[in-house]
């Protein structure tokens, strides 16, 4: 029996909602998008403070000295770079839910201990908090997962582990622990109600006023199998664990699909990175690599039959040449097939970033109320929340594409 559910903090209860002032400064010292965040939490300091090695102060240092700022400047960055965080009130009701049914809850964050400060009323709903900086020790060390365990009086058995990352949930599942890898407040409702969990079915009602569906492509339009093989790959290329996704997600990716540096260029990166003897091997690696990327006939379906009855659009973090590559691979033109194609190389601009979602509501001509937008990304379904848009998180394409019907109030 289920007796306590352990909650991770950043990603979870509570995520960057709103990116732009963190964009902000990213556009004043010149970083690529997301840079901000990489220099803050991939600084060495960073590591040392979750687990009680440095402060927060000492963090700051070593950012400031990277980006070369410092004074008024970096007093108001440290200000700035939490400024878009927001407690996810939806979870917050499901913790009141458990609580009223007798049952636990737990934090377990990877964190410095200063973020006991940002918990507000939170904290008083929670019945044990561990806070990496202050144990000392950091998931997925199950070391840090017994001593939250301890704190809630309950054995691995009885209790059930939320967190955004994948490695960390695996960890708690390793103990004896139920295990949800957090995809959103709908996902986790569900997950939590398949553990036997008394809380509430997500409110799927449908929506009045509804006039445009916005899809996403990766996760949504096409199921990214190739993921999967990332570590056939890194054996085959001689790279370490990690190093395929990061060569090809990277800095790099995110400058490329912001148009911020050529195809050429960023062919060139991976040319380095993956330590292939020129363009052509790049090429036949794509080939390779992304033989089997196809599309959902169920989505293409779903997007044929929407469309006259509502607009429909595709918003889509893509490489420069998406559209013609679709219709020299698949025979699918998403000029023709969607009523309006963003596509953030195009544009100048990507997914969370506000003014993507607004420019694509301004080329479908409806307000944010009257659209729902379908993505796998949490981030990204964040960002649009935030500006007033519907959204479904596609977890499950079968499972999307029914809560979508849902919404709608009539089949898809």
């Amino acid at each position: 029996m289920i007796r306590a559910v352990i909650w991770d903090l950043g990603g979870v209860l509570m995520r960057t909602m709103d990116v732009r002032p963190r964009m902000a400064w990213e556009r004043r010292l010149g970083l690529h998008p997301g840079g901000l965040a990489d220099a803050v939490f991939g600084s060495p300091a960073w590591d040392r403070a979750q687990r009680g090695e440095a402060s927060l102060d000492d963090v700051w240092d070593e950012v400031a000295d990277r980006l070369g700022i410092g004074g008024a400047d970096l007093l108001a960055l440290r200000r700035d770079f939490w400024a878009g965080d927001r407690l996810d009130e939806e979870l917050v009701g499901v913790i009141r839910e458990l609580r009223r049914a007798g049952i636990r809850s737990g934090l377990l964050s990877n964190h410095v201990p200063e973020v006991r400060h940002r918990l507000g009323d939170l904290e008083l709903l929670l019945d044990a908090v561990v806070i990496s900086g202050e144990a000392g020790v950091m998931k997925p060390d199950p070391a840090v997962y017994r001593i939250a365990l301890e704190r809630l009086g309950v054995a691995p058995e009885e209790a059930v582990f939320v967190d955004d990352w994948k490695p960390n949930v695996e960890a708690a599942r390793q103990l004896g622990m139920g295990g949800v890898h957090f995809r959103g407040a709908v996902h986790l409702r569900r997950a939590l109600i398949e553990a036997g969990l008394p809380v509430r079915p997500p409110d799927l009602r449908p929506l009045l006023g509804i006039r445009a569906v916005v899809f996403d492509w990766g996760g949504v339009l096409s199921p990214l199998d190739f993921l999967q093989r990332s570590p056939q790959w890194e054996a085959r290329l001689g790279l370490p664990p990690g190093a395929l996704d990061q060569a090809l997600w990277g800095p790099e990716w995110k400058q490329l699909e912001v148009g911020a540096i050529s195809q050429e260029e960023y062919d060139a990166h991976l040319m380095r990175a993956l330590g292939l003897p020129h363009r052509e091997a790049v090429q036949q690696f794509y080939r390779e690599f992304y033989a089997d990327d196809g599309l959902h006939p169920g989505v293409v379906a779903a997007i044929r039959s929407l469309r006259g009855r509502y607009r429909v659009a595709l918003l889509t973090n893509a490489f420069p040449d998406h559209a013609e590559s679709l219709r020299r691979r698949h025979g699918f033109d998403p000029r023709a097939e969607f009523d309006v194609y963003v596509n953030s190389a195009e544009v100048g601009m990507a997914k969370p970033d506000p003014a993507i979602y607004q420019l694509t509501l301004d080329r479908l001509g409806v307000r944010p109320e009257q659209a729902i937008f379908i993505d796998d990304h949490v981030r990204n379904t964040d960002a649009a929340r935030m500006l007033g848009m519907h959204t479904i998180v596609c977890t499950d394409v079968e499972i999307a594409l029914a809560d979508l019907a849902a919404l709608l109030g009539h089949p898809v």
